[in-house]
């Protein structure tokens, strides 16, 4: 792409891009599938003359990789557009691949929980948690820059970075901070059940409609109210 410099600066340029010689990369990519609501409704907004913004291109190691603006891309394609105005920046992959992360996390669609998780291991991957010399950012401020609870976050860790996990423990006992407060470690067999409870927190907060959030609400408090009576009552059924 002769628009295209493989030069090392990092100021970013605009110019025209060949919509088919980007590269779309899953490394680029933190949403599991693309919207074709979303497509047809950008492509609607072209035709009837709307300007959309730019797409977000990184250049790594001379490969133009698009980091933000796959639904623009593909409404640009579906109406035959050969080319695109495109933000060029000359960067690493790993911080290519924050730059997307972080565009759809600040625009566009709401991510979906798992694609917010996604975004919390390129967080990691790339070395967002460490705050210099060493220093571990607390599970709170990792909720802070990514919008979610701080147990969340913890949990994602406890699954995902098992070693680095270790490490915040360590770290939080020498320090006696709130995040050093953890509950045991469950039994196996309530590992499973332990789960289902989070998929359920998970669900619910991937649910946008108002009266099913409610009942969902309700059944939980149901379930747990049994469940309490249950345990309060053990000893009945003997």
């Amino acid at each position: 792409m002769g628009n295209l410099s493989t030069t090392t600066a990092t100021t970013p340029t605009t110019a025209k891009v060949i919509i088919a010689q980007l590269c779309r990369s899953k490394d680029f990519q933190v949403r599991a599938k693309l919207c074709s609501h979303t497509v047809q409704r950008y492509a609607t907004a072209i035709k009837a003359g709307q300007e959309l913004p730019p797409l977000q291109v990184a250049l790594v190691d001379g490969v133009p990789c698009l980091v933000d603006g796959y639904h623009r891309a593909e409404a640009l394609e579906y109406l035959g557009y050969v080319e695109a105005e495109a933000v060029i920046t000359d960067t690493t992959r790993h911080e290519a691949q924050w730059m997307a992360a972080t565009a759809n996390l600040t625009h566009g669609l709401p991510l979906k929980t798992r694609e917010l998780r996604q975004v919390f291991r390129v967080y990691i991957r790339t070395g967002r948690h460490k705050k210099g010399r060493g220093r571990l950012k607390s599970y709170r401020e990792i909720a802070q820059d990514l919008g979610r609870p701080h147990t969340t976050i913890r949990l994602w860790m406890e699954k995902d970075f098992k070693k680095l996990f270790n490490e915040y423990g360590d770290a939080n006992r020498r320090a006696k901070g709130d995040d050093g407060v953890r509950p045991p470690p469950p039994p196996g067999d309530a590992r499973a059940a332990i789960d289902h409870l989070h998929a359920v927190r998970e669900a619910f907060q991937e649910t946008v409609c108002a009266e099913a959030r409610e009942t969902i609400r309700v059944y939980l408090k149901a379930l747990s109210d049994d469940l309490l009576a249950d345990w309060k009552n053990r000893m009945a059924d003997f």
